[in-house]
């Protein structure tokens, strides 16, 4: 039957078989991904028994401070050099931190070696609108560059309580 087919007709032949072959795995592939979609298997049910709007006797003013309060506590505001140099492993190198006058906490930072988790530096307490331009590191480092991470401990001005952290990459450079 097929030596009767011209080769025209053949190639056609394959070129649609093809053509469904794709289309029949492509819809496979769809009708598996579609059918364990999250909006199938884990879509919520709203509570009947749910009233829209705010809680009876609560004041607006009051609730809207309350959690500025909170957010400006749970933010902490910081700056960092994110490639500070170091002309060796002793001297001072400009890491420039800063503890920005909007931030409202105490700040300690911590930087550790991404490789080893070695602690390299530390700062005392920076008061809030304050920074530290140069500073040396607590351990000598060969020439070289290291990838570091540059933690910020949050602390309350009042009483020095621990807040939160937050972290910044860093890549510090030894030049001799």
């Amino acid at each position: 039957m097929s030596a009767n087919v011209p080769p025209k007709q053949k190639k056609k032949h394959l070129i649609a078989a093809l053509v469904c072959l794709l289309l029949a795995v492509g819809g496979g592939i769809f009708w598996m991904t579609s059918r364990n979609s999250p909006a199938d298997s884990n879509s919520l049910e709203l509570d009947n028994n749910a009233t829209m709007g705010v809680l009876p006797g609560i004041d607006m003013a009051e609730r809207q401070a309350q959690l500025q309060e909170q957010l400006d506590e749970s933010m902490i505001a910081f700056s960092i050099n994110g490639s500070p140099v170091f002309a060796n492993g002793g001297a001072e190198g400009n890491l420039m931190l800063e503890n920005p006058a909007n931030n409202a906490k105490l700040l300690v930072v911590e930087i550790y070696m991404d490789e080893t988790q070695e602690l390299i530096y530390q700062s005392k307490a920076l008061p809030v609108g304050s920074y530290i331009e140069n500073a040396r590191l607590d351990k000598v480092l060969e020439a070289g560059e290291y990838q570091a991470t540059a933690y910020f401990k949050a602390y309350r001005e009042e009483d020095q309580t621990f807040i939160g952290q937050a972290g910044a990459a860093i890549k510090i450079t030894v030049l001799s």
